[in-house]
């Protein structure tokens, strides 16, 4: 009878536009921050959301018990949102919570902000003194009238003149900078003024510093507040609604999925020419047959592609993939091994993949390990090979200005999903190894 059974509870309202939220954060990567119950803010990545619960990635160690609220920061189509729910499971490098009953904006900004392209090559350089202290140089990502936030390529020692080490320890917040010089706004002159440090933030080997301007120059902003104007909209009062994507209904098993060809015009008839004159009688001649048609030649049989030395190359180079098993993985470990690679290893766990590390010739991240994905996977890899010329490519869905400017400084190749294991695939591999 249906009143013994466990029926599924449907997701609230507030609980549905939180999971439409976390889905979306979770498709794009998005950083996230958990919080325990004391404020402690531990760098994560989302793992799985259902409509029960949420697992993460956790990059520290949380101090809670279960039953306890975590809080969850994540940073999602230009909004600072916060959800929280109930502790479930916590292991190491995993943590398991409910799915967060409401969501709710965490904004600190007090004006709109408009982000910047890398292309517009607007860049920043903030000095705490002219004379001594500190120096940064960097790229703006993104800028208000009230203040910005500039990704930092280059920390200086004013005094010296030499460089500094790029750390969350070389400035801290409330640190006075005497000088910001911003150049290359679009439509902006060259502006000078004051400002202090509102945050500070190290993740996958960049610094990025948060400016407050200093106030009472409203005149010489003028500028600025017309390029935001003319970019963004107002910053709402409440999370703006959001639907969950339509999830696609998987076929039965055993069978193909049904794929419509694309509808094509009807071809247009000609006119029907007139019936031709009855052929004269004459000798029957040899009929020529037409020449055989010659088939394409195959890719991998072109010059150089089978050629014996660049077999014996592939031979003695070793691959590591780093991905979580599964058909994409098996099916990328056998494509590179039918190429003649000699060793293709695949690591699901940060453990696996670091012992591997000094006997491969190429890392390719693609999803990550468990405890750690994309970029700052992919940077602390090139970190750990220091000045080892092993290549390091990176598989990502959505590449923005931030992950491009993130890679270069990193020394990763980033190749952009989805990809085709074929001919061109293979020759990119060839061109990171030098052998191609």
């Amino acid at each position: 009878m249906a009143m013994f059974g466990l029926k599924k509870s449907k997701p609230s309202e507030g609980s549905d536009l939180a999971l439409a939220y976390l889905e979306d954060a979770q498709r794009v990567r998005a950083t996230v921050l958990a919080i325990d119950p004391k404020g402690r803010e531990i760098p994560a990545s989302l793992v799985t959301v259902t409509e029960e619960r949420v697992s993460l990635s956790i990059q520290g160690r949380i101090m809670a018990e279960k039953g306890e609220p975590i809080g969850l920061l994540f940073y999602l189509d230009g909004l600072r949102l916060k959800a929280t729910g109930k502790l479930l499971d916590l292991k190491t490098g995993t943590l398991t919570m409910e799915l967060p009953g409401s969501i709710v904006l965490a904004e600190r900004r007090k004006k709109p902000r408009a982000r910047l392209n890398q292309r517009e090559g607007a860049t920043a350089i903030a000095l705490t003194g002219l004379f001594e202290g500190i120096g940064l140089t960097g790229t703006i990502d993104n800028i208000s009238e009230g203040g910005l936030c500039m990704k930092v390529g280059r920390a200086m020692n004013v005094k010296t003149q030499g460089p500094m080490h790029l750390g969350p320890n070389l400035v801290s917040v409330g640190e006075v900078f005497m000088l910001i010089k911003l150049s290359k706004l679009p439509k902006c002159p060259l502006i000078e003024i004051g400002g202090l440090a509102t945050h500070v933030a190290s993740e996958g080997g960049l610094l990025s510093v948060g400016i407050a301007f200093e106030s009472s120059k409203d005149s010489l902003l003028g500028p600025v507040k017309s390029l935001v104007s003319g970019r963004t909209s107002g910053i709402p009062s409440t999370v703006p609604p959001k639907a969950r994507r339509v999830q696609e209904p998987e076929p039965p098993p055993g069978e193909a999925p049904i794929e419509l060809a694309p509808a094509r015009p009807a071809p247009k008839k000609e006119p029907e020419p007139p019936p031709p004159p009855p052929p004269v009688a004459a000798p029957a001649a040899p009929v020529a047959e037409p020449p055989a048609a010659i088939p394409p030649p195959d890719p991998m049989e072109l010059p150089g592609r089978g050629s014996a030395l660049l077999r014996v190359k592939k031979r003695t180079r070793a691959l590591l993939l780093a991905m979580p098993e599964g058909p994409e993985c098996d099916a990328l470990a056998a494509f590179l091994t039918a190429d003649g690679y000699g060793r293709v290893h695949v690591a699901g766990t940060l453990t696996e993949l670091l012992d591997r590390l000094d006997e491969v010739q190429l890392v390719f991240v693609d999803d990550g390990v468990v405890e750690l994905q994309g970029l700052a996977l992919a940077a602390l890899l090139r970190q750990r090979l220091e000045d080892d010329h092993t290549p390091v490519v990176l598989a990502a869905a959505s590449v923005d200005a931030e992950l491009v400017l993130g890679a270069q400084q990193s020394g990763v190749a980033v190749l952009v999903k989805p990809y085709d294991l074929d001919h061109d695939f293979l020759r990119m591999i060839e061109g990171h190894l030098g052998i191609g």
